[in-house]
């Protein structure tokens, strides 16, 4: 009550706990100076509460007032110092205080004295000590940690202030960079605005300068006065009359109809970057057709096909499929005018794979000429080398001809002649061009200078010097008559130029675009000349070989007689029956690998082979388990035949008496015997007998069939053996080696493709199928009666039932006692079935020994003996009348008469295409002289 009396009085709520109210009551105490006896107040008061509740209150103190320590601390340190200059007596200030700090106590409470101090043990000062200390240490870390804060956000806001900053400045700069860029961009266009004007202006006064540049050199070739000593400008493109490209269509034609291949000259152009190849290519066929400009106008190898057609009067240029460009993925004939944009089309990049182009024309021979890139001797780039190694590989072939053109300029500068010779070390196959003579030409001011120039040529190896009209002009001037023209008026300026200089006359045939055209056919002409004797010796040994044929022909007419015939048929027997002996004796000759059975294939081939039993069902079984040899392995003949011997001899041996029933022992026994007893030895002796008949005859019925196949399947090995002998000893040149070759065909020119096409040898026995076809009739028909008389002979080995009961009473010791009574059927069921299976199975291995020995002596035997007599001695009875009609004489001698009336209308047509050819021959190796003087002999 006391307790409760002083909080209400000192306004304290009860739920803050003793611990903050251990505080406010000193606290108290020493405001109003109370006397130390309230204490054990305080101690009344503190009992009333439970520790937990204390726990609770000072927590509840503790966070409340942690905001006003601080302040209650500067607070307390000022009262101190007030109260010590001025303190109150304590008699007065408890005599003051009293009334107000009284409470009521109860009657029975004792008050303490006045004077009386509260007494504190050690442990409560040093829990109070460790009490104060750690609420020190909690406002100096609560201090601390306030500061950390404070200096953490100070830190952050400062932070942010420079990122902003940073952000600022970042965008500042990004501003002036856009600014920046717009102000270059806007300098750029205006700058490029400048270049377009300039180059535009430089692009009017360059077409201006070019037009007059082009205009000054068709000027300065027109001003060329022609030499009447040169004749028509049009011959000089005519260097063969037409009738050497007549005779060459022919030449042609004899060689493709004789299988004879004649090479086609490739002539390949290789030389620097804009040195002029394309140009001297169109020169040489007299008409543009390439793109010509600067900057290396060729990036593909290009394969011009010129091929002879006497149909095309007019030049006909087809370009093939190119795998490389979808958008040409078929041939396509191109008109000659759109030509130039159709080959830029496919000329885009640098490219080792060739773009083939075809001309046909008949005023011309096949050759082939091929354009390359141009090369960048002077640079090492990776586009550089490439051109080289495909240039290399191109001119790589030792049949092609090497064209090395360079511009013309002091031979200390030259480069294709150290390239060239990178593979052709003699220069055999090379000959140099040096284009743009007309420039060179312009520095010579004497007749020195340029003999000195023109004798810088290498001895033995063809060079020519050249000036063609430039692109421009060539563009300009594209039909045929007046490109020739120019091409004509670019080589009489030259000229005009040399005879000014009074230059060496020996060099007049090295100089000029129509001279290196002329050399180059040249080398065609006598290129196909030198093919024209191997053409004529192929066509006459056709003949001769179609005449040997007729003389055959003629001859087996003659000789085709009985005893002709018989002589044959004799060879024939005797050949195909030694050959059935070999493959029975056992012979590898057959090839056993091709014509070979394994146990497996023979059974699949010859049907449904697999052995049964009575009552037709299969016996399956696993050969190796069973012991059959080679039952893997690919054998014919005798070897085929041993291994069906022991397989039917594997069966026979696994093969079982089948059930002996109770109806089948009482039925064989029949009535009774002597004494009324029932004769079951009888009854064993004959269920052996019928058991071992049963299993046995189907086994026996089987091989046999099997042992026919085996035999007569020989015959297709005999017709391999016999053929491939055949083949060995007749000569591979001999007539009779194509006697079956298919009908001959003649082609355009009359030459037959086969002079020996579909004719006959009497010889040769394939030319007589009904023959041998009666041969093979004999042999089979004679395999199944010796089958048939086997099988027979193995019948003979099933004996009658009193022959077994006879042997069974003749040796009764050897098998056991049988029951005398007919009461107990299942003892004498027993003792009867057990008798009758060791019935079977003695019989049963008689049997099949027996079998095995009658096969070799009724079926091998005669095949080996008695097969020669039987087959020679048919043929050899064989009339007049029945072997023409078995060898089909009449019909073969029609086919003779037929050959030989084929052969003869052979011979006559090469007779006459001989002479064709001969003519056609003369025609192109001795051309007419043309008016102008050009002909194939003067080069």
């Amino acid at each position: 009550n006391s307790g409760n009396a002083f909080l209400e009085s000192s306004g304290i709520n009860a739920e803050y706990g003793e611990p903050y109210f251990a505080k406010s009551f000193f606290e108290e105490r020493e405001r109003t100076n109370t006397p130390h006896r309230s204490l054990l107040t305080f101690s009344i008061i503190s009992s009333c509460f439970s520790s937990k509740d204390k726990q609770k209150m000072f927590k509840k103190d503790k966070d409340k007032g942690k905001d006003d320590d601080k302040g209650k601390d500067s607070k307390d340190k000022g009262k101190d110092k007030g109260s010590e200059k001025a303190e109150p007596s304590p008699q007065k200030a408890t005599t003051t205080a009293a009334p107000n700090t009284a409470s009521p106590v109860s009657p029975s409470t004792s008050t303490p004295p006045q004077n009386a101090q509260p007494v504190e043990s050690p442990e409560d000062k040093a829990k109070r000590e460790e009490k104060v200390r750690k609420e020190e240490e909690a406002k100096r870390r609560e201090v601390e940690e306030k500061k950390k804060r404070a200096e953490e956000e100070a830190r952050k806001k400062a932070e942010d202030e420079k990122e902003e900053l940073q952000k600022q400045k970042k965008a500042a700069e990004e501003e002036a960079k856009k600014q920046e860029v717009a102000r270059q961009h806007q300098e750029q266009l205006k700058k490029q605005q400048e270049q377009e004007e300039a180059s535009r202006k430089a692009a009017e006064q360059a077409a201006k300068e070019e037009q007059g540049s082009e205009e000054a050199e068709i000027q300065s070739l027109e001003s060329v006065k022609a030499d009447p000593s040169d004749g028509p400008v049009r011959e000089n493109y005519d260097l063969f009359p037409q009738d050497v490209y007549s005779a060459y269509d022919k030449i042609q034609s004899f060689a493709r109809d004789l299988n004879t291949q004649i090479p086609v000259p490739e002539i390949v152009v290789v030389g620097p970057r804009s040195s002029g190849k394309s140009s001297i290519i169109e020169a040489i066929l007299g008409r543009p057709f390439n793109v010509v400009g600067l900057g290396g106008a060729t990036k593909r190898p290009l394969f011009i096909q010129l091929i002879n057609n006497p149909e095309a009067a007019e030049p006909r240029a087809t370009l093939k499929r190119d795998p490389q460009m979808k958008e040409f993925s078929t041939d396509r004939e191109v008109p000659l005018a759109e030509l130039p944009e159709a080959v830029a089309g496919r000329n885009t990049k640098v490219s080792e794979d060739p773009v083939f182009l075809t001309i046909e024309h008949k005023n011309c021979l096949n050759m082939t000429i091929i354009d390359t890139p141009g090369l960048i001797l002077s640079a090492s780039t990776n586009e550089s080398q490439m051109i080289e190694n495909v240039v290399l590989n191109l001119i790589r072939p030792i049949h092609r001809l090497i064209l090395a053109v360079e511009p013309s300029k002091e031979w200390t500068q030259m480069e294709m002649l150290s390239f060239v010779k990178r593979t052709d070390q003699e220069l055999s196959r090379t000959t140099f061009v040096y284009t743009k003579f007309h420039s060179q030409l312009q520095d010579f001011s004497s007749t020195r200078a340029v003999n000195r120039f023109l004798s810088g040529t290498l001895p033995d190896v063809k060079t020519f010097f050249s000036t063609l009209p430039s692109s421009r002009v060539r563009a300009r001037f594209r039909e045929s008559d007046k490109y020739q023209e120019k091409l004509w008026q670019a080589y009489r300026r030259d000229m005009v130029l040399l005879e000014q200089l009074q230059y060496d006359k020996r060099y007049a045939r090295t100089l000029g675009i129509h001279a290196l055209r002329k050399y180059l056919l040249n080398l065609v002409w006598r290129s196909y000349q030198e093919c024209i004797p191997r053409v004529l010796k192929h066509l006459r040994a056709r003949r001769t070989i179609t005449e040997q044929s007729l003389k055959e022909v003629e001859s087996q007419l003659q000789s085709l007689d009985s005893s002709k015939l018989r002589a044959i048929a004799s060879g024939y027997a005797v050949g195909f029956l030694q050959v059935i002996e070999q493959l029975l004796e056992g012979t590898s000759e057959g090839n056993p690998t091709v014509n070979g059975q394994t146990l497996e294939e023979e059974k699949s081939q010859q049907g449904d082979a697999d052995w049964v039993d009575l009552y037709n069902r299969a016996i399956r079984f696993d050969p190796e388990d069973w012991g059959i040899p080679y039952w893997n392995c690919k054998v014919y003949g005798g070897q085929q035949f041993e291994r069906l011997l022991h397989e039917f001899k594997a069966v026979s041996d696994h093969t079982e008496i089948s059930e002996v029933t109770v109806d089948d022992v009482a039925t064989a026994a029949g009535i009774n015997r002597l004494n009324n007893i029932p004769n079951y030895a009888w009854a064993a002796s004959d269920l052996a007998a019928q058991k071992s008949q049963d299993a046995l005859v189907p086994l026996i019925e089987q091989l046999c069939e099997r042992a026919v196949y085996i035999v007569k399947r020989l015959t297709d090995i005999v017709e391999k053996v016999m053929d491939g002998r055949r083949k060995k000893w007749l000569p591979a040149s001999s007539p009779a080696t194509s006697m079956q070759s298919a009908p001959s065909q003649s082609n355009a020119n009359g030459v037959s493709n086969s002079s020996q096409g579909g004719r006959i040898d009497i010889n040769n026995i394939e030319q007589y199928p009904y023959f041998t076809h009666h041969v093979k009739d004999l042999f089979y028909k004679f395999v199944d009666q010796t089958g048939k008389i086997c099988k027979e002979k193995c019948m003979d080995e099933f004996l009658s039932t009193r022959t077994i009961y006879w042997d069974l009473t003749e040796h009764p010791d050897s098998h056991g006692s049988l029951p005398i009574e007919r009461s107990d059927h299942e003892d004498t069921h027993a003792a009867v079935r057990s008798l009758s299976t060791e019935l079977f199975v003695n019989l049963r291995k008689r049997i099949t020994m027996n079998v095995l020995l009658k096969f070799y002596n009724f079926f091998l035997g005669p095949l080996r003996t008695d097969l020669w007599n039987e087959i020679q001695g048919k043929i050899t009875c064989l009339g007049d009348e029945a072997l023409e009609q078995v060898f089909e004489v009449s019909a073969t001698k029609d086919k003779l008469h037929e050959d030989e009336k084929h052969l003869q209308g052979v011979i006559k047509k090469l007779t006459e295409q001989d002479q064709l050819f001969l003519d056609a021959a003369t025609q192109f190796s001795h051309p007419v002289v043309l008016s102008g003087g050009n002909v194939a002999n003067d080069a």
